[in-house]
């Protein structure tokens, strides 16, 4: 039977123990290293939203910025449809008015 080996593993006992210590070390520095990473994100973060709330910065709202002019003016395809149109239409597209007796 043909067997591939590398050379990567060694068969010595003491040298598979180190060499799974360092790869659990090595995954654990990672893990330590992002949590740093986000814990880092959070104090920014919340530091900043303090800054900004100390300087008493907001943001003006979107119609603080529209004129007199413009209170009127609708942009957009519309209908305009009157509330006795509106009561005509729906009376006369009922289906007991509509269709005759059947029979």
């Amino acid at each position: 039977m043909f067997v591939f080996q590398t050379g990567l593993r060694t068969r010595n006992p003491l040298l598979r123990l180190i060499g799974s210590l360092l790869g659990f070390l090595a995954v654990l520095a990672v893990l330590a290293l992002g949590m740093f990473a986000f814990a880092a994100f959070v104090v920014v973060g919340a530091a900043w939203l303090l800054i900004g709330s100390l300087r008493g910065k907001t943001r003006r709202p979107p119609s603080a910025r529209s004129t007199a002019a413009d209170k009127d003016v609708i942009d957009g395809e519309f209908t305009v449809v009157r509330e006795s149109d509106r009561r005509a239409v729906i009376e006369h597209s009922t289906p007991a008015a509509s269709s005759g007796p059947r029979g």
